[in-house]
Parts: structure tokens; sequence; C-alpha cells
């Protein structure tokens, strides 16, 4: 028993010390292997979400954000174009960061004055308050202004039923995202 032990030890440290091209090579087909290439790159997306948030943007919106774009990164590096990963991963990540902080700084703009948007008590939970009739504009329009692209994506995926598996796959994130965007959902309607 103590011998399985061990080698179930040295494969998973198996993945530890493999390279980033092995691990890229791996990825597509293993779970592991592309938990690790992400687990590698998670440091620049938490460095950047922090410089980015200085601005006065959400930190977890911009290392949703900067996560999603590591992913995606993974899944569509190219070695024969000619950037390394560290490099690519970087821009992708950066790149999808930036174009938030555009889309908020949009929204931000054209929002109206704060004394007109619908006052939300702390007794009711978002979704209820979602789900009466009386003022359902109003919260929809409070949505489009204060919500990211993924949020409202995700709050619509929740009103229709959906599950976070299924919420998951359908917007190519994982379950745990789902789950954040929610707490980040009710944490804005309740402030």
């Amino acid at each position: 028993m103590k011998l399985s032990a061990g080698v179930v030890r040295l494969r998973q440290d198996e993945y530890q010390t493999m390279t980033e091209r092995e691990l890229l090579g791996r990825s597509q087909s293993d779970e592991r292997a592309y938990s690790e290439i992400i687990s590698r790159h998670l440091g620049t997306v938490r460095r950047l979400a922090g410089i980015y948030s200085k601005g006065g943007f959400d930190y977890d919106d911009l290392f949703s954000e900067g996560l999603m774009g590591l992913m995606n990164a993974v899944k569509t590096y190219d070695e024969s174009k000619g950037a390394s990963f560290s490099t690519y991963s970087y821009s992708c990540i950066s790149n999808r960061m930036m174009n938030s902080v555009k889309r908020s700084t949009r929204i931000k703009s054209s929002e109206e004055p704060m004394d007109d948007e619908l006052e939300i008590t702390s007794g009711q939970s978002p979704e209820s308050i979602l789900m009466s009739s009386e003022g359902e504009a109003e919260i929809w329009e409070l949505a489009e202004s204060r919500l990211s692209e993924l949020e409202r994506n995700v709050l619509e995926s929740y009103l229709e039923g959906k599950s976070h598996a299924e919420t998951a796959e359908e917007l190519g994130i994982t379950p745990k995202s789902v789950d954040n965007a929610l707490q980040r959902i009710r944490r804005k309607f309740r402030s």
C-alpha cells in the first residue's frame, strides 16, 4: 500500500517538473496538465488585476477576466507563431482586462445620476427583487450599468434555472467561476 502511495505521489510531482511545452502539449486532453499550466501563470493574473484595480476597478472582476484570458491562451496557443507561452498568455490576460476596463469606463460615463437608481433593501434577496414584477425594468437597467458582461450572462442563466455546470459549459468557464460571478452579483445588488 505504501508503494502505491509513493507512485501516486511521484505522478503528481511529475506535472510540477514538466516544462511548459510538455504541459501545453498535454493540456488539451489532460486536466492535470491544464491545471498545472494555469496555476503556474496565476501570479501574472493576480499582478495585473492588482495594477488595473488601482484605477478604481473591481479586483475580483479583473481577476475573473484575466483568468478567462489565461484559459483562452492555453487553448489557443500556437508555438509555431514564434512567441513564448509566457509572452502570449501575458498579452491575452492583459488584453482581456483592458477590454473589461474599457467596457466599464463606457458604462460609467453613460450612467445616470445615482439619485434615480432603485434602492434595494437588505431584507430581500437579489433573486426575489429581480423576479418581482414591480420595478423589473429598473432592476434590469441597474444590472446593465453595474454588472460585467459575464455577470449579466450568468445572471440570465441563473434566472432561467440552469445549474452552475450548465451555465459554465454554455459560457466556457468553470462552475467555480459561475459561483464567483453570482457572489459578486449579490454583493453589487446589496450595496
